[in-house]
C-alpha cells in the first residue's frame, strides 16, 4: 500500500500538505489539529448511494418439526445454497403405508410430455447400446414408465424424465430433482419385500437410466454410473431375468446391462484407486473358482451367434478372463501361449456383417472397429509393450486407410485403442476428425472427457519417444485413465 502524502485534516479541506513529521507545518502555523497519516477504516453514509451495497432479505425462521432429531451436517456454504434453490420447487414424497393407491400414476403435465416425446424423438439415441436396436430399447423404457401403477414404474418414469431433460436442457434444477425423485422411488420398492419378474425389470431399467444420466456429465460425477450397473446386476442376479428369453424385453434389458457391465470391467481393470475394486456386488455372484463378474461367456454362446456383436463382446470378456500379468509365471508357459494364439484366430476369424448399433448408418463399420480395436488390444495387452508387432502393422494400417477417415463412431472403447496406435501426425488427425464428426452428430454424448484422455496418451508417447526404455503398454494405459477425478466409462 503507498503511504499517504497528505495529513487527514488536510485532505479533508483539500489543500496541500507539507508531509511533515510528526506533524505537517501547514496545520502547526494554522494552529489546527493534524489527524496525521494513518490508514483508517471508513463506513458508506447512510445517504451513500454509490458506495453503499443494500439488498432486501426475506425474514428466515428456522423451525424444528415436532420429534425431529436435531443433528448437525459437515457441509458448504456452497452446498447450502444449492439446497436453498432446489427446496421450494421440491415436493414431499408420501410415506409408502399411508394409502393403496400412493403410487398411481402422477398427474401428467405438459412439461413431462413433451420430455417423454423429447426421449422418443431423439434423447434416446444416447444410450449407447451394442446388438440391441435403440429404437427397440426406447420402446422398452417408455412402455415399462407407463406400464400399471407400482412403485418400480415410478422409478422408470422419473429416470426417463430425468435423462430426457439433462439431454434437452443440461445439468439443472429439473433433471437433478427427477433423479432425487426416481432414486426415492427406488429406495420404497427395496423396502416392499421380494419384486415381482416384472418390477425387477422395472428396477433393472430404472437403475440404468440413472447410470447412463452419470455418464452424460463425466466432469461432474464422482464415478456413480457404476453403483446403478452393479445394483441391476444384484436384480438380475437376485431373480430369475437373466433366463428369460433373449428375444424379449426383458432379455434385450439384460443385453443392455452386459454390454455396459463388459466395458465398466475395462475401466475398473486400469483404474488404479484400490478402494473401487472392494466393492461387494461382484464378491456374491456364484461362479467356479469365486468368480467376481458376469460372463457374457455364459449368457450368450461363442460361436456361432445369431449376432457378431455378441461374438465380440463375448471374446471380449474372455480377454479380461485369459490375461496374465506378465510378471506371473504362468504366462510364461507354452499351454497359456497356446490358448491365446486360439483366443487371438478366433478374433481375427469373426465375420463382419451389418447389426444394429446406436449409430444407425455407420452400424458395418462400428462393428468392423470394435473387432479391430478388440484384436489390437488383446495383442498389446498380452506382450504388455509399446513394441510394434507384425501381426497387427498391416491391421493397424487398414484401420486408418479404411473405415475411420469416412465415418463417425459413437462408441468409446474402439476409438480410444485405435487412438493409441496414432503415432503419425496423419493419424492423429484422422483421430481428432473421427471425434469431431462424433461430436457434431445430435445422436451422441460429449466427448470432451475421451478426446483429453486420448491426447493425454499422446503426450505420454511423446515424452517416451527418444527413451531408451521399453513403455509398459498396460501401465502407461491404467496410468492416464486413472488421473480422471472418476473411472471413465468406455461404452
Amino acid at each position: 500500500m503507498k503511504a499517504r502524502k497528505g495529513c487527514w485534516t488536510c485532505t479533508a479541506r483539500r489543500v496541500q500538505c507539507d508531509g511533515g513529521l510528526p506533524t505537517c507545518q501547514k496545520c502547526s502555523r494554522a494552529g489546527r489539529e493534524c489527524q496525521g497519516y494513518e490508514m483508517r477504516l471508513s463506513w458508506p453514509r447512510d445517504d451513500d448511494k454509490r458506495r453503499a451495497i443494500t439488498m432486501d432479505l426475506p425474514p428466515v425462521v428456522m423451525r424444528a418439526k415436532p420429534g425431529t432429531n436435531l443433528f448437525f451436517i459437515n457441509t458448504t456454504w456452497r452446498d447450502v445454497e444449492l439446497h436453498t434453490r432446489i427446496s421450494p420447487q421440491m415436493k414431499p414424497l408420501p410415506e409408502a403405508e399411508t394409502s393403496s393407491d400412493l403410487w398411481r400414476q402422477p398427474q401428467l403435465r405438459a412439461s413431462h410430455m413433451d420430455l417423454v416425446h423429447h426421449f422418443y424423438n431423439s434423447a434416446y439415441l444416447s444410450l449407447v447400446t451394442f446388438g440391441v436396436n435403440p429404437s427397440q430399447l426406447r420402446d422398452i423404457l417408455i412402455r415399462m414408465a407407463m406400464a400399471d401403477d407400482t412403485v418400480t414404474r415410478l422409478a422408470v418414469f422419473y429416470a426417463l424424465l430425468a435423462f430426457s431433460s439433462l439431454r434437452l436442457n443440461g445439468l439443472h434444477q429439473q433433471a437433478i430433482q427427477f433423479k432425487i425423485s426416481a432414486l426415492h422411488s427406488l429406495s420404497a420398492s427395496a423396502k416392499k419385500g421380494p419384486l415381482s419378474l416384472a418390477e425387477a425389470a422395472q428396477h433393472v431399467a430404472a437403475s440404468m437410466l440413472l447410470g447412463a444420466f452419470e455418464i452424460l456429465i463425466p466432469s461432474e460425477s464422482s464415478g456413480e454410473w457404476l453403483w446403478y450397473i452393479w445394483g441391476a446386476l444384484n436384480i438380475v442376479e437376485a431373480t430369475r431375468l437373466k433366463y428369460q428369453s433373449h428375444e424379449s424385453d426383458i432379455g434385450h434389458l439384460v443385453d443392455w446391462l452386459y454390454y455396459h457391465d463388459l466395458l465398466s470391467r475395462f475401466s475398473i481393470h486400469h483404474w488404479r484407486h484400490k478402494s473401487l475394486t472392494l466393492v461387494a456386488p461382484y464378491m456374491n455372484y456364484p461362479g467356479p473358482q469365486g468368480l467376481q463378474y458376469s460372463s457374457l461367456a455364459r449368457h450368450r454362446p461363442a460361436s456361432p451367434a445369431p449376432n457378431p456383436t455378441y461374438v465380440i463382446l463375448n471374446l471380449l470378456s474372455e480377454i479380461y478372463d485369459r490375461l496374465l500379468d506378465s510378471w506371473d509365471p504362468r504366462s510364461r508357459n507354452e499351454e497359456y501361449d497356446n490358448r491365446l494364439k486360439a483366443l487371438e484366430d478366433r478374433i481375427g476369424s469373426l465375420p463382419i456383417m451389418p447389426v444394429s448399433t446406436s449409430f444407425g448408418a455407420d452400424d458395418a463399420v462400428a462393428v468392423e472397429v470394435y473387432q479391430m480395436a478388440t484384436r489390437i488390444y488383446f495383442v498389446r495387452a498380452s506382450q504388455s509393450s509399446w513394441k510394434l508387432s507384425t501381426k497387427i502393422d498391416s491391421l493397424i494400417d487398414n484401420v486408418f486407410a479404411g473405415p475411420l477417415p469416412a465415418h463417425a463412431c459413437g462408441h468409446f472403447f474402439p476409438v480410444f485403442i485405435l487412438a493409441c496406435e496414432a503415432r503419425t501426425d496423419e493419424q492423429r488427425t484422422t483421430i481428432l476428425n473421427l471425434i469431431d464428426r462424433t461430436e457434431r452428430s445430435t445422436q451422441i454424448r460429449s466427448i470432451e472427457g475421451l478426446r483429453h484422455t486420448i491426447q493425454s496418451i499422446w503426450v505420454q508417447q511423446d515424452l517416451h519417444a527418444d527413451s531408451d526404455l521399453l513403455v509398459n503398454y498396460l501401465g502407461m494405459m491404467s496410468t492416464v485413465i486413472s488421473s480422471s477425478n472418476a473411472p471413465p466409462s468406455f461404452v
